[in-house]
């Protein structure tokens, strides 16, 4: 049996949000971005380029996010930069401070990325990555012990 909405939809400015306005720390953009070290490469990825030529680049931080997001959702690039302009989890996710109806970037930039951002990079992350996650771990198993 059909069942016809009881009350219309409000208009999307009185839309009710579930977060209250706040992201959630067990969203997984959110953990995700608290386990990748993007201080850590700043640094290295800001030596490709050239202070006197060309616009400011864009934070490490936005460039690989941008990639890290374009590859798990499987998205093209314009739809990736679409999806982040509607989502405010991708938009803390790529270092943005607060959310902005405006896209942060144009997606002709996921290309640039992809010409920076290569496999040695990605591998030198991942590594600082598990070494960071063996390493806590070992902490809080060294800690049990000293509790039992």
């Amino acid at each position: 049996m059909y069942r016809k909405e009881e009350q219309p939809l409000p208009p999307p400015e009185k839309f009710e949000l579930p977060f209250e306005g706040k992201l959630s720390p067990n969203n997984r953009w959110v953990i995700m971005a608290e386990l990748i070290p993007w201080d850590d490469f700043e640094e290295e990825y800001a030596k490709l380029f050239s202070a006197e030529k060309g616009a400011p680049a864009k934070l490490f931080r936005m460039a690989l996010g941008t990639l890290i997001i374009k590859e798990k959702s499987g998205t093209s690039d314009r739809e990736t930069i679409e999806q982040i302009r509607e989502n405010p989890y991708l938009q803390y996710f790529i270092g943005l401070n607060c959310y902005q109806q405006e896209p942060p970037l144009e997606s002709s930039m996921l290309v640039h990325f992809r010409k920076r951002i290569d496999g040695e990079l990605i591998n030198k992350i991942n590594k600082k990555i598990v070494k960071r996650e063996i390493d806590k771990s070992n902490k809080e198993v060294k800690k049990k012990d000293c509790l039992q």
